[in-house]
């Protein structure tokens, strides 16, 4: 039962960490696609302001080198079941194989925080709209 209990809270982090990515990399793409099509709901602010907090928490790991939170629950959860990456439960192998890749640690920061500054530059270039209650 414990082993069963393990697999569940890993893979529950692993897809909350692979949802986290996507909402990052998703809005990105819906605000450049949504400001040529004109779509008004991209300038939300509250929208807009989630999505470059979630970068920028990304970003400023990156520069300091950080270990992601997510990284490391997913590894304790993992040495406290004493598993590998070989025998991960099936949904944990899956979005593990869509997060990461062997490629060098500065490589992986060096796209987060030019990412984050992306993001940054663009909350300028296509700036949300503060809610009229705020503009008094």
């Amino acid at each position: 039962m414990e082993a069963f209990l393990y697999s569940i809270a890993i893979s529950t982090v692993y897809v909350i960490h692979l949802l986290y990515s996507l909402v990052i990399v998703i809005g990105f793409l819906l605000i450049i696609i949504g400001f040529f099509a004109r779509w008004n709901w991209i300038r939300n602010f509250k929208f807009r302001l989630i999505h470059l907090l979630m970068i920028g928490i990304v970003a400023v790991e990156s520069v300091f080198n950080a270990e992601c939170p997510l990284t490391w629950l997913e590894y304790k959860l993992m040495s406290l079941d004493h598993m590998k990456h070989s025998s991960m439960p099936f949904i944990a192998g899956m979005v593990y194989k869509v997060l990461y890749y062997n490629l060098p640690v500065w490589l992986f920061n060096a796209v987060y925080i030019i990412f984050g500054l992306t993001v940054f530059i663009i909350w300028f270039a296509i700036p949300p709209v503060l809610p009229k209650k705020y503009l008094y």
